[in-house]
Parts: structure tokens; C-alpha cells; sequence
């Protein structure tokens, strides 16, 4: 008799964190993992029914256009932000699934007590709880949210992050932190661009995402306004305004630039996010401070080369000369250089550097690294 091979017992896994048909660069990153871990794990995913009041959130919707009301197959929508009762029935139902590992991402303060809460009840009983972090403590900082986010993060066994930067933020915030790194997968499930969008200059320049004054789109501005006359290029700015509209809309108007750029005011559905990148030449991060940014992973799924500042996780994901270029934070005058300097043979060149470059931001490598880091833990 031929005995057959007794296969590995895989690893039983929740993850609690927003997937769609929420919306935001979190949203995605969850989703993404969750595709990837049911195939690789025994997975329950629990999600949001509701994550911000409404007061709270300075966006249009929540929710994700292109997947508005719908539900992704093998997610459990538990959570209510606002309402405690549902984060027992959440910390029930994972014992329920009787997990190693816990999952969990970090990325504001205002999770501070339910994550808290559920990440200690989880340690109690002996699951491994690993945060995910995507900032180690808010952008606009200060002593509270640092002391805030200090006492949740303490709850964790060990952490996953994705820039060198929140690496050493956590190393100083936690000193005996087990932390592991792996860069930012890419945003590969965003779609080919059906429609073919017409260019308006040799030069096609994106900022994308949700503007907010530490991204540095007012120095983006600055830097076309030190450009030539002779210089053919075209800006797109697509992504809803979180604060600073009319100072940016002012700084345009001031500039003589309003026929050298196009502000898009809105979320965008991911064909209309694939035709922005088909047409785009390159993708400026001209950030005041940062810890990574989904931004750069997206660029590069379109083998798009990318700008960014010497901030934060920024340079960890950047070859520069080769995927893109890294210049200095609040210098128009270098960002405008660096612009100037992309001809079509350069541009040419970095598309086919990005393309062996992304090969190492893979999903299937995040979950593995999950499970490697697992095996740390964190004497707090």
C-alpha cells in the first residue's frame, strides 16, 4: 500500500483591518492581503461596518465607487468604531476561529481603544498578535498621539513595517520591539487602461492621492513656476482636497499656471486611476515628511518612474537613477532640475529598470514575512 504524504497543517490566521468596499490606500493594502493569505493560510478576516463618524472623515464617501455596497467573499463585517459591543462580538468570534496569529494594521490614533482592546484580549489567551504598520504614530504628531499609539502597539508580540523609517520610529518608541521589514507590495490589481487619454505635453507630470500640506504640493508648484517657458509640460492633480484648497488654488493662479495644470477633486475609480497613470510620464512625491507611500507601489505597477523627497521610507523603494529620482524636501529649485533632466530615452530606460526592480514587492512575500515574524516576540 502507497501511504500518501502527510501535508503540513497551515497556519491558522485572522486579520482585522478595512477591506472594500472601503475605500483608501489601507482598504486596498487589507484586501490585497486578505486575496492572498486565504490561499496560503486558514484565514477569518474581519472587517468594518462602519469605521468613521461622519464628522470625523473629510472625504466624500467612505466607500469605494467602483465597489460601493458590495462584500468581498470570506470577510466578516463586525466592527463598529463607534460601538464597543461590537468589538466583543469581534474578539469572540476570532477566538471562535482559535488562530496562531493575529493581524492587525496601525495607522491612527483613532483605533487607539479598540485595537487596544482587542489586541490585549487576544494576548491573554496566548494568540501571537503582529501589527502591520503603515505609521508608527500619526503624520501631525504630537505627545499625546505618541503616547497614545505607545500604549496600543505595546499590546503587539511583534510588528511588520514597510519603510527603514517606521523601523526606526518603532525601535525608538518600543527599544526591545521585534520588528521585520518588507517593502510595500504593489497595487497589482489595479486594471489596464481601456481608454487612451490624450496627452497635452511632452512632459506629463501625476501628484496623486489625497492632499494634505505635508505632501508638498505647493512646492511642486513652486518648482514648474522656475521652469522655462520653453519647457512643454502638464500637471494632474488627482485626488480629493483634505485641507488647503484655496491656498493651492491661489498659488496656481498667482503663478500663471492654471493652463499648465488639471486639479481632479474626487476619489477615482481604478479605470480612471489606470487611464491618469497609462498617460502619465512621471509621478512627483515632493512630500514634506512621510513614513512610505501605496503612491510609489502603484507607480510602479504602471512601470511609471517616480520623484520623491529624502523623507521618511520614501528613499527605501526608490533606485535612484534607475527607478526614479530622490531629491531634497521643501527645494523647488532641485525638484525643477530633476524634472528638466527626464528625456523620452531616460524615461525609456527607467520603465524597463522598474519592471525587474518590482519583482521584490510581491504579496505572497508579505504574507510570508507575516509568518516569519510571528515566531519574534515582544517583552513589553
Amino acid at each position: 500500500m502507497i501511504q500518501k504524504e502527510t501535508l503540513p497543517e497551515r497556519t491558522r490566521l485572522v486579520i482585522i483591518g478595512p477591506v472594500f468596499p472601503f475605500r483608501g490606500g489601507i482598504a486596498q493594502h487589507t484586501t490585497m492581503l486578505h486575496k492572498t493569505a486565504k490561499d496560503l493560510t486558514e484565514l477569518l478576516t474581519i472587517s468594518f461596518t462602519r469605521m468613521y463618524p461622519a464628522w470625523l472623515f473629510p472625504g466624500q464617501s467612505e466607500q469605494e465607487p467602483t465597489f460601493e455596497g458590495q462584500q468581498q467573499p470570506g470577510v466578516e463585517y463586525l466592527i463598529d468604531s463607534l460601538n464597543p459591543l461590537s468589538w466583543l462580538r469581534t474578539a469572540n468570534r476570532v477566538l471562535q476561529h482559535r488562530p496562531e496569529i493575529v493581524v492587525i494594521p496601525w495607522w491612527t490614533i483613532y483605533w487607539t481603544f479598540c485595537f487596544w482592546y482587542l489586541a490585549r484580549r487576544f494576548r491573554q489567551v496566548g494568540i501571537k498578535v503582529i501589527f502591520l504598520c503603515h505609521n508608527v504614530v500619526d503624520h501631525e504628531s504630537a505627545f499625546w498621539k505618541i503616547f497614545l499609539s505607545k500604549q496600543v502597539l505595546k499590546q503587539a508580540d511583534s510588528f511588520l513595517v514597510q519603510s527603514k523609517e517606521d523601523e526606526r520610529k518603532l525601535q525608538k518608541l518600543l527599544p526591545q520591539a521585534k520588528i521585520s521589514f518588507h517593502p510595500h507590495p504593489l497595487y497589482d490589481q489595479f486594471p489596464i487602461s481601456v481608454n487612451k487619454l490624450p496627452r497635452r505635453a511632452s512632459l506629463e507630470i501625476l501628484f496623486f492621492g489625497f492632499v494634505r500640506p505635508y505632501k508638498g504640493l505647493d512646492i511642486l508648484i513652486d518648482a514648474l513656476d522656475l521652469l522655462s517657458s520653453e519647457d512643454n509640460f502638464f500637471l494632474t492633480v488627482a485626488g480629493e482636497f483634505w485641507q488647503g484648497k484655496k491656498e493651492i488654488l491661489q498659488k496656481i493662479v498667482q503663478k500663471s499656471l492654471h493652463e499648465k495644470i488639471e486639479i481632479i477633486d474626487r476619489y477615482l475609480p481604478e479605470q480612471k486611476v489606470a487611464e491618469l497613470f497609462q498617460r502619465t510620464d512621471i509621478v512627483v512625491l515632493p512630500y514634506r515628511s512621510a513614513t512610505g507611500s501605496g503612491v510609489i507601489s502603484l507607480a510602479y505597477h504602471y512601470n511609471k518612474p517616480v520623484i520623491v523627497t529624502r523623507v521618511g521610507g520614501l528613499p527605501d523603494v526608490v533606485a535612484d537613477g534607475k527607478t526614479g529620482l530622490i531629491v531634497s524636501p521643501e527645494n523647488p529649485e532641485e525638484l525643477a532640475a530633476a524634472l528638466t533632466s527626464f528625456t523620452r530615452q531616460r524615461l525609456n530606460s527607467m520603465a524597463a529598470s522598474i519592471a525587474l526592480y518590482k519583482k521584490q514587492f510581491s504579496w505572497k512575500g508579505m504574507v510570508e514575512a507575516i509568518l516569519r515574524v510571528s515566531t519574534n516576540g515582544y517583552e513589553g
